[in-house]
């Protein structure tokens, strides 16, 4: 027996001759279930008045909970609920056990209560019974793509949804990873109580012992809340890429003033992939990738020396990076004799450094006006010989590699008048 003694003011007023209050039910929460557990309902409605007693210490009447029943059912099945408490004058809390809603059919169903008073209240279609619980949750791959570019070493990322219909929940989620049907341990994610959706995030870096073609897959699994224990499972499949690789590169050197047009072989080079030479960005943007297999573009300036040819893609950075050499442009020390005649035809000797079979020897004030020393021929890296090209007064010297670049030698030579 339960009584509350904040009900005396309805009592007070019942006692005084007031007309007793019908009950009118109004709805259930919730408002469907399934049959293969059990369930606690909220009956809503208004006036659901509760009896009284009288306490014998105080002679006073004091509210009971007691008196109360209620049932549901439809077309001749129905069921007693249990456990009712009264909750006020609003609210009822009932229980609908499963080996009771098993005996229910899966159908709109009606609800009654009847007060102490014996007065009856009917919510006709209130409460859906929806049977067991035979449906699997809802599993989908919500990232990467299946056609997304991995390779191995990488590092695998993704997610995937679980989901059931309501009233149905979720209990647990997982993941597993699988490669060459190798699986790795499962994962659980994190599962909120009585969660209808699941949001799971996973990852894992790719063995680096696997190669272009091997398989990875990952396998969702989600398990409902049901008596059931209704399981899932979905796959993600991956078809690996052979790991990014730089094979060649021509030419291996240019000149320290960049610009040399270079072209670099491999595999993987994907779209977004950047060719760098210690670090530096090939021009443009990092080279324009041709192919999965060519990259190519132009030298930034550089130091003379050896650097590193890399090449970074959306699969890891290219193994097998390569050197470039930066050679210095070909450099005019001196020139001897550093006159002549004016009608030219004067034999002269160039000396300096970093000649070569592409250098070549112009007389004049720039470069795009200058004239060619005629009869040129390279004696070594340091010296070149030649006749003079007519002029007048002075003038500066050029050697200029279309390679390496060029360097001068400001009034080098004087051309003599008569």
């Amino acid at each position: 027996m339960r009584f509350r003694w904040a009900f005396l003011p309805l009592l007070l007023g019942l006692a005084l001759g007031c007309a007793n209050p019908r009950p009118t039910l109004l709805a259930v929460q919730p408002p469907q279930a399934y049959s293969d557990g059990d369930t606690r309902l909220t009956l809503l409605g208004r006036d659901f008045v509760p009896a009284t007693i009288l306490d014998p210490l105080s002679g006073r009447r004091i509210a009971t909970s007691d008196g109360f029943a209620a049932r549901i059912g439809a077309a001749g099945q129905w069921t007693e609920l249990s456990d009712l408490d009264w909750l006020s004058t609003g609210a009822l809390a009932v229980s609908l056990p499963s080996a009771m809603a098993q005996r229910l059919p899966a159908a709109p169903l009606d609800v009654e209560i009847t007060d102490p008073r014996g007065q009856l209240a009917t919510l006709t279609a209130g409460f859906l019974e929806l049977g067991p619980d035979l449906t699997r949750p809802n599993l989908a791959f919500t990232s990467p793509s299946p056609d997304a570019p991995f390779a191995p070493g990488m590092l695998l990322r993704g997610s995937f949804h679980a989901a059931k219909t309501p009233p149905g929940a979720i209990a647990t989620a997982g993941w597993t990873a699988y490669e060459n049907g190798n699986p790795r341990p499962r994962v659980p994610c994190f599962v909120a109580p009585s969660a209808a959706e699941v949001d799971c995030a996973f990852q894992f870096t790719i063995s680096q012992t696997l190669g272009e073609g091997d398989g990875v897959r990952v396998v969702a699994d989600a398990t409902d809340a049901s008596a059931s224990a209704n399981q899932a499972a979905a796959s993600l499949v991956i078809s690996l890429r052979a790991k990014p690789s730089i094979l060649s590169l021509s030419p291996a050197s240019g000149g320290t003033a960049g610009g040399t047009d270079l072209l670099i072989l491999g595999n993987g080079f994907l779209a977004g992939s950047q060719a760098t030479i210690d670090g530096e960005l090939l021009f443009p943007g990092g080279g324009i990738v041709a192919d999965e297999h060519t990259i190519s573009g132009y030298t930034p300036a550089h130091d003379a020396g050896r650097s590193m040819i890399a090449v970074h893609t959306p699969l890891g950075d290219a193994i097998g990076s390569r050197e470039f050499i930066y050679l210095p442009p070909p450099l005019i020390a001196a020139i001897t004799p550093e006159t002549g005649t004016a009608a030219g035809g004067t034999a002269v000797a160039i000396t300096g450094a970093n000649f070569g079979a592409s250098t070549r020897i112009y007389f004049g004030p720039t470069l795009d006006s200058a004239v060619p020393l005629a009869e040129q021929f390279v004696q070594g890296d340091t010296s070149i010989v030649g006749r003079t090209p007519s002029g007048s007064g002075p003038t500066t010297v050029w050697a200029f590699d279309a390679t390496l670049g060029f360097t001068k030698l400001v009034g080098g030579f004087t051309w003599r008048t008569p």
